[in-house]
Order: C-alpha cells, then sequence, then structure tokens
C-alpha cells in the first residue's frame, strides 16, 4: 500500500488512465453519495408524506446553490491551489493553503449556518413559496433544522478536498459515502417509523453530515495524510483570495444558479397558477424539484470524476507535463460526455419512469413532469462537456476563462431567455428557457475549450525547443 508521499508522486509518473479511474471512482462515488441527502430525503416525503412535502424540499433548491457555491469555491479553488503546490514540491504552501482553506469554510459554515436559521420565512418567500402556499411552512422548518448542519457539513467537504487533492480519494469517498448511509437509515426511522415528516428528513440530514465531519476531523487528527494544520495563526488574506480567485468559476455557475432557480420558481408558481388552475404552481414547483434531482446524480458524477482529474491536471500543469495534462482533460471529457448523453436519453425516453421514484403513483405530477422534463433539458447531453471545461481552466491557474463558460451557461444565456420566453409563451416558455441556453452556450464553450488544448500544444511544442537547444 503506498504512503502519503507516494500518492502524491503517483499523480505525475503513474500510466493515466488507469490513475484516472483509480481516483475517480471513489469521487465519483463519494460525491453521487453526498448528492442523495437531499435527493432521498425528497424520495422519502415524496411517497410517504406526498406531493407537497415534497414540492417543500424542493423550493429550497435555489438555498442549496448558496451552500454549493461556497463548497465549489473552497473544494476547487482550494484542491487546485493544494495540488499545485504539490505538484512544484511546495509543500510548506500546501500546508498554509490547507490551513486557509480549513479556516475560511469555518467562516463561511456560520455565515450561512446562521443566516438560513434566522432568515428562514424570507428566504423561503425569495425562493417562490409565500404564506398562501400549501409549501411554506414544511420548507420553513426544514429550512431551519437543516440550517445547523451547514456548521458540519462545509467544513467536512473543504477538508475532504484536500485529502483528495493529496490523492487519497478513498478515504474522502468513506467520509461522504458513510454520512450519506446513516442518512437513509434515518430517513426510514424518522419519517416511516416515527412519522415526523420533513422535519424528520432534515434531522436524519443533520445527523448524518455531523458524522461525516467527525470522520473527516479524525483524519487530520490522526496525522494520516501529507497536508499539517498550521493554526490560526497562519491566516492569510491574499491566500484565501487566491483561493476564491481559482474556485470562482464554479462557485460562479452555483450562484447563477441560485438566480435562475428562483426566477424559475416565481414563473412556475405565476404561469402554472394561471394556465393549469389555483395551486398548480406548488405541483410545477415538486416537479421541476424532481428533475434537478436527477439531473444533480449526473452532475454530481460529473463533479466527482472532475474533482479527481482537476487534480491530476493541476499537479501535471505545475510539473509542466503538458502532454499529460491534455490526456488527462480529454479522457475526462470523453467520460463526462458519455455520462450526459445517458442521462440524456432517459430524460426523453423514460421521464415518466423517473418521476414514479419520487412521486409514487400520482398522475398529475407525472404528466406534467414528464413534459416539463422534455421540454427543459434538450441539450442536456452537454452538461459534462461544459462542466469539464470550465473546471479546466481553474484547474490550471486561468479562473478568467473559467468564469466566462460559467456565465455564458447560466447567466449570458438563460437569464434572458427566462425573462423574455415567459412573456410570449406562457408555462411554456419557462420550461424551455433552459433548452434554449445549454444549445447556445455549447456552441461558445467548445470554442472556448479547444483553444485551450491548442494552447496546450504550442506549450509542448516550446518546452520541447528549449530541451533541444539546451
Amino acid at each position: 500500500m503506498m504512503n502519503a508521499e507516494e500518492r502524491v508522486k503517483n499523480m505525475g509518473t503513474a500510466k493515466l488512465l488507469p490513475l484516472i479511474l483509480i481516483m475517480s471512482i471513489p469521487a465519483i462515488c463519494g460525491n453521487v453519495v453526498n448528492s442523495l441527502y437531499n435527493i432521498v430525503d425528497k424520495i422519502f416525503v415524496g411517497r410517504v408524506v406526498g406531493r407537497t412535502a415534497l414540492g417543500a424540499v424542493g423550493v429550497m433548491s435555489p438555498l442549496n446553490n448558496i451552500t454549493a457555491a461556497f463548497t465549489v469555491l473552497m473544494s476547487i479553488g482550494g484542491g487546485a491551489l493544494v495540488s499545485l503546490s504539490l505538484g512544484r514540491q511546495e509543500k510548506e504552501k500546501a500546508d498554509k493553503a490547507f490551513t486557509n482553506i480549513v479556516i475560511f469554510s469555518l467562516f463561511a459554515a456560520v455565515l450561512i449556518s446562521s443566516s438560513f436559521f434566522f432568515l428562514a420565512e424570507p428566504l423561503i418567500r425569495l425562493c417562490g413559496a409565500d404564506e398562501s402556499s400549501a409549501l411554506y411552512d414544511m420548507a420553513v422548518s426544514y429550512l431551519r433544522i437543516i440550517a445547523i448542519g451547514q456548521l458540519f457539513s462545509i467544513p467536512n467537504l473543504a477538508i475532504a478536498a484536500c485529502i483528495r487533492a493529496e490523492g487519497n480519494t478513498k478515504y474522502a469517498m468513506i467520509v461522504t459515502m458513510t454520512g450519506a448511509v446513516i442518512n437513509v437509515g434515518m430517513d426510514a426511522v424518522f419519517i416511516m417509523g416515527f412519522c415526523w415528516g420533513v422535519e424528520g428528513a432534515a434531522a436524519a440530514t443533520v445527523i448524518s453530515q455531523i458524522i461525516s465531519c467527525g470522520l473527516s476531523v479524525f483524519y487530520q487528527v490522526r496525522r494520516k495524510g501529507v497536508l499539517r494544520w498550521k493554526g490560526f495563526k497562519s491566516f492569510d488574506i491574499k491566500l484565501i483570495l487566491k483561493v476564491i480567485s481559482l474556485g470562482f468559476a464554479p462557485a460562479v455557475f452555483q450562484g447563477l444558479s441560485f438566480c435562475n432557480n428562483t426566477l424559475v420558481n416565481h414563473s412556475l408558481m405565476r404561469y402554472a397558477n394561471l394556465e393549469l388552475g389555483e395551486g398548480a404552481g406548488d405541483m410545477a414547483i415538486s416537479a421541476v424539484s424532481v428533475i434537478h434531482s436527477v439531473e444533480s446524480l449526473a452532475t454530481m458524477f460529473i463533479m466527482g470524476m472532475n474533482n479527481a482529474i482537476s487534480t491530476i491536471i493541476s499537479y501535471n500543469f505545475g510539473m509542466e507535463q503538458y502532454k499529460r495534462t491534455k490526456k488527462a482533460t480529454l479522457t475526462g471529457q470523453a467520460i463526462a460526455t458519455g455520462v450526459s448523453v445517458l442521462l440524456w436519453l432517459a430524460m426523453m425516453l423514460i421521464p415518466a419512469a423517473l418521476f414514479q421514484i419520487f412521486g409514487g403513483d400520482d398522475p398529475e405530477l407525472m404528466a406534467y413532469g414528464t413534459r416539463a422534463m422534455r421540454m427543459g433539458k434538450l441539450f442536456i447531453f452537454g452538461i459534462g462537456f461544459q462542466t469539464l471545461s470550465s473546471m479546466y481552466y481553474s484547474a490550471i491557474g486561468k479562473p478568467r476563462r473559467a468564469i466566462f463558460i460559467s456565465i455564458s451557461r447560466n447567466g449570458l444565456f438563460l437569464i434572458p431567455a427566462l425573462l423574455i420566453l415567459p412573456q410570449f409563451f406562457g408555462l411554456n416558455g419557462v420550461l424551455v428557457s433552459t433548452s434554449v441556453s445549454d444549445g447556445l452556450s455549447l456552441i461558445v464553450v467548445a470554442l472556448i475549450y479547444f483553444k485551450g488544448i491548442r494552447d496546450l500544444d504550442r506549450l509542448d511544442a516550446g518546452k520541447a525547443q528549449i530541451a533541444k537547444a539546451s
């Protein structure tokens, strides 16, 4: 079994495809399982409590984007900085980066947790459910309990990202899988056994997040890895700003997702109530929350793979191994595109079966959800390519291009589409906006990404010429 130092060196010397598989599979499992926290809650409350409870959990999706924005800011930006430092053999800088990532995560956890708890009512209204909605009271209760879990979830994900960055993806997977498995068990006990409804789902999530965080802290306390905690005296605002710059692109993506999901919820509530009857807005939000859950499984698969591959990319780019960097990113794109195509086929061919998992035999939810899924996800097959293109530029320390890629999908095209198309096409305009945005941004992202591949070729050619001249 390799020690911590050997795992780090392995990123620059091992055969690339087996290395990608070895590092990606645990990261994929960890991320997919981590996404199950919210998805399992939806399945249990949707099937046991009912459609309204499903919508109450689903209406919070914009707030999940806020948490995700801070999380990827630290995990992608921090992981890239740690991996780049390790690739350049700068161990002291890697330790200091790790310490500042943890400090930043603690600050973010307190900020988000207190905001969610004390501002639960206005935040739920912001997300699209006011006091007249049947979703409102359930959503507020769920959010206040979930807020407590953020104190543990956000630092846990930051530490786990650093564990992956030093090459130990297996332990990072164990951390997230343990919490998710406990969450499933607690959901069954609290919802089916004690009949606690959405409050039981929230409590199960919090308990599992606390246990998962404890495992990450245990790893560092026992000094099982390469990275070392340097204490609060090592706080460096410049280093935190560097982490933010490297992780800003995916964070912008999540931040824009918050705006988009909020806008979608309000539009669904308005146009569904107008066109389908009073109360249909709650049903429409419930349906779209299921679509987000199905999509998130594939997205978390892609993000898990990318978290591992970005570590390899950062390390090898830091060592100026450009051919290896190119091969890693193209391999990741091939796998991500394959997963995205499978997601697209499932959404186009068997949407009713996907909805049955969450809503049981609710015919109204299934009928509307099938229509919404097919209209809104016509170009979902490009989501893997777009995600990895943005993350690639973050991994090599070029955040500006990464930010533009993120903005092109979730801001440049989607927000105008959401504002304009419903004015002409009503509820259908809300649903088709995502497809219009995905199609246009796919073209833009392809042009930017393949320019980056040509840049790698030029860097490699320049390195070869210098070596030949010397």
